[in-house]
């Protein structure tokens, strides 16, 4: 998995500001509150410091932040930066095929984010703050932004030798097409600053900056504008990007939370959960406790959605700049993986309006088209309500496009202001009641090179206020050239699917699509809980994942593996270590390879139901058939295993062994040859089967040391073997003097 792309030295492994820019600033005061831009946080330039660096440790006492978050470095921007200092990093950075996620098939621009800040206790537009802006230079639009200061409402805060700080936190950045683009130019701004005041200090850390995360994320989205006393939706979205499989996967909410009149802290109220696959803790309506959803096992490149609704305090104030409903403490975790935060969600309460949710998309089933080929859109505008609308305009823009003829049709009470037309949608006027929708279907033709690009748009009519603004617009990109064909398909006895980028890849048992000569693919592959992946052959090969097929000059096919999984489960005793310690969920057939550690004078014992070999310190488990166990012991008392020519043993060497238990060696001889233990001396002892040997009980060190000799009739019985014919010879005799007893002859 990509994880910078276009972004250069995003994870900053190079243990400096390769690819960024720093600025030294001074606060004079923000001069419009709450800032959206940079430009209203009123900074100018500062003195040269060194309070802007890379880390790999916290830079205050007592540390609980995990730093860096991966690698080992972060960025540390504004370290100890009081006195009104305050700094900056920034990029631009050109986005590329491999910053598009596969889950929605949306470039994502996504960071790390964790602050330490000092709480002045002064009002929030003069606090200590950071502030992130992401902006698409090439369509001049400012994309996001947020502003983060000391003590805000709903943000969890924890504190530490007199600073506030969080724990990691995620931000996610994802417009849609025809707003962030392959080969659009995008300018990251990452700012903190010590309080106006001068005598407190704010600072940031930052890592990971780029279209994935290696680790869990989770993130929410709402509407911009709410009314006090009614009801928002939250939509959460989790997904996993480890490269591992998570288990015991956990979203932990808290209420939102916003200001009243007189400045106290007030929280959303819990009115509805909706959480497939999850098994969930929510509290009784009305109640602001926290809600818990585990989603069991979560493998890599697997996502998932749930939904609750709250309802906003009826004392939320509604006087700006406090009436911000603020979303920010909510967080996923798994075992084996860290803890994230999600990003700050900020809904305005307002006194009065109409408010009602439009939402647009659209399709055109291609990601590809050939010079001049024909393309059909189909779009569908939706009243998510809560208010019915008239007069809703809906536009269209085109680039390297003619848009042709096109029709509209309602459904549930939708109203189409034309049934029918041609060129490009100008302000289209419908009337949809809450619940209506209507479709456009749009018929184009692509140019005889580049990239075709069409964003459709619907606006609230006046005395309508908009609530959520992201939906209000959908775009869709092709490539044109020369069309080559890509087929995947699937095999092994697991289940999975594959996704593309660009998107057009829809698997059954196989699926195609079509890519523009000279084209780029990135195949990804995921399956649910109970199968894993476990490799490609064909264009792609190995078990990378994602998998990128460059330069489609020509048709192109690819198979997918997927195995039903199993589950290894680890336990570990005293006076050693053994690594991974989480469970190990791998295709049957596979293995796991563990590294022991044992403390001074001890060695590893293994135990278990999962078959597996030990040589040295590195035990391997498999082939895997099934769920099974394994337990490192660590023990003193060892027994040391040696073998001569014509065969092997295993294991070899020397082994702990926990007192009272036996050893069990497997023993391979070579053609024509058979194994013979010695006895006597410091030898184990135990009893030879087949080709295994089981030691005696074992309470104090001993030796097993086995020969392979020539297996010939004249072969001289070892001592075991003479017991056993003895004992033999001495059953049948006594069989048959009983027999004499009895008069049986």
């Amino acid at each position: 998995m990509p994880a910078q792309a276009g972004v250069t030295n995003g994870n900053f492994e190079t243990g400096d500001f390769t690819g960024w820019n720093v600025e030294y600033l001074r606060n004079n005061g923000i001069t419009t509150f709450p800032p959206v831009t940079r430009a209203d946080l009123g900074l100018v330039a500062g003195a040269a410091d060194t309070n802007t660096t890379v880390r790999g440790t916290p830079a205050f006492n007592d540390g609980p932040l995990a730093i860096p978050l991966q690698g080992s470095w972060s960025a540390n921007v504004n370290n100890r930066g009081n006195n009104r200092r305050a700094s900056a990093i920034t990029q631009t950075a050109t986005m590329t095929l491999a910053d598009v996620d596969p889950t929605d098939n949306k470039i994502h621009l996504r960071m790390a984010v964790a602050p330490v800040i000092q709480d002045g206790g002064h009002a929030p537009s003069a606090q200590a703050y950071f502030f992130v802006a992401i902006t698409n230079v090439t369509k001049n639009r400012q994309m996001f932004s947020t502003f983060n200061f000391a003590n805000q409402p709903g943000v969890p805060w924890n504190t530490v030798g007199g600073y506030q700080y969080t724990g990691w936190q995620a931000i996610d950045v994802a417009p849609g097409n025809g707003f962030l683009d392959v080969g659009d130019q995008v300018l990251i701004e990452v700012i903190a600053a010590g309080c106006n005041a001068g005598g407190h200090s704010g600072e940031l850390y930052v890592d990971s900056v780029g279209p994935f995360f290696a680790g869990l994320l989770v993130s929410a989205k709402t509407v911009d504008t709410a009314l006090p006393g009614t009801d928002v939706t939250y939509t959460y979205t989790y997904s996993n990007n480890s490269g591992l499989t998570v288990t015991d996967t956990k979203v932990d909410v808290v209420a939102p939370a916003t200001l009243n009149a007189f400045n106290a802290v007030v929280n959303a109220t819990f009115k509805s959960l909706s959480a497939p696959g999850g098994t969930c803790t929510a509290p009784a309506v009305g109640s602001s406790d926290p809600v818990s959803c585990n989603f069991g096992t979560l493998n890599d490149h697997t996502s998932g959605t749930f939904q609750i609704t709250y309802t906003v305090p009826a004392t939320a104030t509604t006087t700006s700049p406090n009436n911000k409903l603020n979303h920010g403490n909510y967080n996923i975790s798994g075992t084996g993986a860290s803890t994230f935060l999600g990003p700050l969600v900020q809904t305005n309460v307002i006194a009065s309006g109409s408010l009602t949710d439009l939402a647009i998309s659209v399709n055109d089933g291609v990601s590809s088209v050939a010079p001049n080929g024909a393309l059909t859109y189909v779009v569908t505008v939706t009243n998510l309500g809560p208010t019915a609308v008239t007069g809703a305009p809906v536009s269209q823009t085109a680039s390297s496009l003619t848009v042709g003829s096109w029709t509209c049709s309602g459904s549930n009470g939708g109203v189409c202001g034309n049934a029918t037309g041609s060129g490009a949608l100008s302000g289209e006027l419908v009337n949809l009641p809450v619940g209506a929708s209507v479709t456009y279907t749009v018929n184009a033709t692509a140019a005889a090179s580049g990239t075709t690009s069409t964003v459709f748009s619907v606006a609230a009519p006046a005395g309508v206020t908009e609530s959520s603004s992201a939906n209000n617009a959908a775009g869709d990109t092709n490539s044109i050239g020369v069309l080559r064909q890509l087929t995947v398909t699937k095999a092994g006895t697991g289940t999975g699917t594959v996704s593309s980028v660009p998107a057009g890849l829809n698997c059954g048992a196989s699926c195609g699509m079509s890519v523009a000569n000279g084209g780029q693919v990135i195949l990804t592959a995921s399956a649910p809980a109970g199968s894993i992946f476990t490799g490609w052959t064909g264009a792609c090969t190995g078990t990378g994942n994602p998998c990128t097929i460059s330069n489609m000059t020509s048709d192109q096919s690819v198979v997918a593996t997927f195995a039903l999984t199993a589950t290894v489960t680890s336990s570990v005793g005293a006076n050693g270590t053994a690594t991974p310690t989480a469970p190990q969920v791998v295709g049957q057939g596979g293995t796991v390879v563990y590294s022991l550690t044992p403390s001074a004078g001890y060695y590893p014992a293994v135990s278990g139901t999962c078959p597996g070999n030990l040589v040295g310190n590195i035990y391997t488990v498999g082939p895997v058939t099934g769920d099974c166990t394994v337990r490192f012991d660590f023990s003193d008392i060892t027994v040391t295993a040696t073998s001569g020519a014509n065969g092997s043993m295993s294991p070899t060497g020397v082994t702990g062994v926990v007192a009272g238990n036996r050893a069990v060696y497997t023993l391979a001889p070579a053609a024509g040859f058979i194994a013979r233990i010695a006895t006597g001396g410091t030898a184990c002892g135990g009893t030879l089967s087949g080709n295994t040997f089981t030691t005696n009980t074992v309470n104090a060190n001993c030796t097993v040391d086995v020969t392979f000799v020539a297996a010939t009739a004249n072969s001289i019985p070892t001592l075991s073997e003479w017991g056993l014919i003895l004992m033999s010879a001495l059953l049948g005799l006594m069989a048959f003097m009983h027999r004499r007893q009895l008069g049986v002859r």
